[in-house]
């Protein structure tokens, strides 16, 4: 490379005359080499520059982090290590080895002790390790006293103690009851709790009576589709081995049987309270305000239609159900601020006694009180510890509210209940707690900084005082919907797959109310209540709680909720870590967590999401549901709001196209009767080209859609595949030479159909969960069509526009109509396939063998 340089100039003469000629020093050589390396010039291009740059940025970023790591950012990840420990035992196919547990717990520990001294970061990364197991080790030892789930449905006489009870709406009790035995038949392998609804009108049975009655158990059910809430799960964590209903009123236990009992526990005493209280709240309130205000009293939802709470769902109200944070901040904070305020009312107890720790120690009472009615759900707990940790700083006075309580908060119900960390309540609680003390923290480091400090100008001090308290009252309220609504909805988006549209003004228009009329009058009912003053505080309640429906019922009409459709795990996972970044993080580095939470936002896009299921199949196998350009079809013109309710909201609001009924073919199905009424012993020979050839016909001329000779005999042509579902033993047969797919909701041992169909049953649903299924074609499987009346076609003047939010490729549903020359592929992923944990192992038990038949 050529450089371009500078030679020194020879020094100007001296002229005569001048008095610097005796003292000028002369230049030596080597001074003068140095001052021509001095004087290169090197050209400034970006690739010499960029070591310094990038050394700059290095350095910038070490100082961020030393500055974090100072603030205790160590101590605010352990939870969520901790947790992340503990997600990871639960989402393993099998149970992973205790023994490795605790081998890896011990290790970590170990590598943070020894590099205390010496090594700073192998000290955080072993507590890291460390806190990872530690999370795995209190999920194992929560999984250990679970209970045993039933493993398959019966119908028997129970015997048991009511462990709680609860009244819905239309006069239906439900019970939680501690099973003692089982008769006709006897369960072998007996769930210690069950719940069961008893709908005839009775007597109820009292909390800690015995109750008696032939009922119908189910057991818990799976996810309806792959990667949807495990319901089967969450009844093992909380106990609950069946549910099911009592065919007739259930009996209350003679009086003698029942003293030989044990009497009440503390906590059925708590427990019949609870029911107490609830009692005479909707004996005061009738009809959803009442059973608002018992929710918000003990957390006792059944008295609210289905109605109302839909639109709570939508207009993001529904948190004010949960006792929560807010409910017990608001609590426990008004008894503080008016113990405060009692107590300044006299001053020689304002000065000689430390009124601010009396107030704090009186709210904890209040809070714990709070607690112990309400039934100690997840957030209430949470919210417990977090209050606790505050009032508790108050007393030693130190700083209350700060993110380090959030984190001791976390670590706490982590402890206690680790399967929290995957539920939605845990996760949506803690992000809202924690993104609005990262909010208000950072409007606080704002305001105090007085470069950037409001300086009013003269117009603002002609406002009235109360117009000033009322818009900041207004600002602060919009903030803190806001940010509560945009850290909640990554996890409502997964867990529910949607998002309030209008939650931000839903929260402006009903949280005032709540907050100055709801909740004081319900803590002063509650106060009240033991004297039977409650009534008057009570119908303030009422009237606040009407403005609260009101007001999600007028949201609701502007639009309600989006319904986002199936968001992918490793994308909720990438926004989760980006929004820890963002929210336990102070200095620039947390700007990092935005590019994560964007890049999850992309990843769920539908472009790189994975496609929607073509076909749905429940777990019984009795319901059929095919995603085609009209919405969602169905094999029942009343589907189960339960699972077809998640499949519609999963696939992004598919409208239901129920099927189409022929009556004809349904008085063909039914078995032939002889003159006297009475079955005959055989169907026809032509049964199967009688009932299901006219079906197929009919699938082929309007396809995507269900045709039915009956609930247990349909078929539908669907993406170039001919789908059957049946529920006789004497049509599999038939079918399986007819169809390409075939769905036999009753247990057979038949594992395959020697046409080369696919074949699904009862018998294998169970082991496998429910499933999803797409539906492709090899290359060179298709070709021209030779016969125009076999081939797939709408029906004249029916719509083909795609359903919205479809992520199907158009020509999948547009193209003209071919005959294939092969039998499609059919993709098929179970939601519990392979999947063997105490929550789904009796999956494979057989009672006749009263063994496991585990897989491989």
């Amino acid at each position: 490379m050529i450089r371009k340089t500078t030679t020194l100039e020879p020094q100007a003469p001296i002229h005569a005359g001048s008095r610097e000629t005796d003292c000028q020093a002369p230049v030596l050589p080597a001074q003068a080499e140095a001052a021509r390396q001095r004087s290169v010039v090197r050209p400034t291009f970006a690739a010499a520059s960029a070591p310094g740059t990038m050394a700059l940025l290095v350095q910038a970023a070490r100082d961020q982090w030393t500055s974090e790591k100072d603030r205790g950012l160590g101590f605010l990840m352990l939870p969520v290590a901790m947790g992340l420990g503990a997600a990871i035992f639960f989402m393993a196919a099998r149970d992973p080895p205790l023994i490795l547990i605790v081998i890896g717990l011990l290790v970590g520990w170990a590598v943070a002790v020894l590099a205390r001294a010496n090594n700073p970061a192998a000290e955080q990364f072993g507590a890291l390790a460390a806190a990872v197991f530690a999370g795995a080790l209190a999920a194992a030892i929560e999984v250990s006293r679970g209970p045993v789930l039933l493993d398959s449905d019966v119908t028997t006489r129970i015997v048991g103690q009511v462990m709680a009870r609860e009244f819905d709406d239309k006069g239906r009790v439900r019970y939680l009851i501690r099973v003692t035995s089982t008769a006709e038949p006897q369960i072998r392998r007996p769930p210690p709790q069950v719940r069961l609804v008893a709908r005839a009108s009775h007597d109820p049975v009292p909390v800690g009576g015995l109750i008696s009655g032939r009922a119908r158990l189910s057991s818990p059910s799976g996810p309806v589709l792959p990667g949807g809430y495990d319901f089967a799960f969450r009844a093992f964590i909380d106990g609950i081995g069946a549910h099911g209903f009592f065919y007739q009123a259930p009996e209350r236990v003679s009086m003698e049987k029942e003293a030989a009992k044990s009497g009440k526990s503390p906590k059925l005493e708590l427990r019949d309270l609870r029911e107490r209280i609830a009692s005479r709240i909707r004996s005061v309130l009738s009809g959803d305000a009442g059973g608002i205000a018992a929710a918000l009293a003990v957390s006792d939802r059944r008295g609210i239609t289905e109605a109302t709470v839909e639109a709570l769902r939508a207009t993001g109200l529904a948190h004010i159900l949960a006792i929560s944070g807010l409910h017990m901040a608001l609590a426990s904070g008004l008894l503080y601020v008016g113990l405060r305020l009692l107590m300044a009312c006299f001053p020689s107890v304002a000065e000689g006694w430390p009124v601010k720790k009396i107030a704090a120690v009186g709210a904890l009472m209040t809070a714990t009180a709070y607690l112990l009615i309400s039934g100690g759900s997840v957030p209430t707990r949470r919210a417990w510890v977090m209050l606790s940790v505050m009032l508790i700083a108050v007393v030693f006075d130190r700083p209350a509210l700060t993110m380090r309580n959030v984190a001791l908060a976390a670590l706490v119900i982590i402890i206690i209940s680790p399967s929290a960390v995957v539920g939605p309540g845990f996760q949506m609680s803690f992000a809202a707690t924690a993104g609005l003390i990262a909010a208000y923290a950072a409007i606080s480091r704002r305001l105090a900084d007085p470069e950037r400090r409001f300086r009013p100008s003269a117009l603002t001090v002609l406002v009235p005082r109360w117009l000033a308290f009322v818009f900041k009252a207004a600002l602060g309220l919009a903030i803190t919907s806001l940010v509560a609504g945009l850290a909640t909805g990554l996890f409502s988006a997964y867990h529910f797959h949607r998002v309030a549209a209008y939650g931000l003004l839903a929260n402006l228009l009903a949280m005032p109310l709540v907050t100055i009329v709801v909740m004081p009058a319900g803590l002063a009912a509650m106060l009240l209540m033991p004297l039977g003053l409650d009534q008057a505080p009570l119908q303030i309640m009422g009237l606040g709680l009407e403005g609260v429906i009101s007001v999600a019922y007028f949201v609701e009409r502007l639009g309600g909720d989006i319904q986002v459709g199936l968001v992918p795990l490793h994308a909720t996972a990438i926004s989760g870590a980006g929004f820890v970044i963002l929210v336990f993080l102070s200095s620039r580095l947390r700007l990092a967590g935005l590019g994560l939470i964007a890049l999850g936002m992309v990843s769920a896009s539908p472009t790189l999401a994975p496609p929607r299921p073509d076909i749905l199949v429940s777990e019984d196998g009795r319901l059929v549901g095919l995603y085609g350009p009209l919405g969602l079809a169905s094999n029942a013109t009343r589907p189960s709001d339960f699972t077809f309710g998640q499949w519609q909201t999963a696939l992004g609001g598919a409208p239901h196209l129920a099927p189409q009924m022929h009556k004809a073919l349904r008085m063909l199905a039914e078995a032939p009767e002889s003159q006297d009424g009475q079955m005959q012993d055989a169907k026809p020979p032509d049964f199967g080209t009688l009932v299901l050839d006219p079906l197929i016909a009919k699938a082929r001329q309007e396809t995507y859609r269900f045709q039915c000779a009956s609930r247990g005999i349909c078929a539908a042509w669907h993406l170039q595949a001919l789908i059957v579902a049946i529920d006789r033993p004497e049509l599999i047969g038939p079918a399986c030479d007819r169809a390409d797919l075939l769905i036999v909701s009753i247990p057979v041992r038949m594992t395959s159909c020697r046409s080369g169909a696919t074949l699904i049953t009862a018998r294998t649903l169970r082991r496998s969960g429910s499933l999803a299924i797409r539906v492709s074609h090899g290359a060179g499987a298709v070709g021209a069509a030779q016969h125009p009346t076999d081939a797939p076609r709408h029906e004249q003047g029916e719509s083909m526009a795609p359903v919205a939010g479809n992520v199907h490729a158009s020509e999948r549903w547009l193209a003209e109509p071919i005959e294939r020359k092969a039998r499609p592929f059919f993709g098929i992923e179970a939601a519990l396939a392979d999947i063997v944990r105490p929550w789904t192992i009796q999956r494979y038990y057989d009672w006749r063998t009263r063994s496991f038949d585990l897989p491989d």
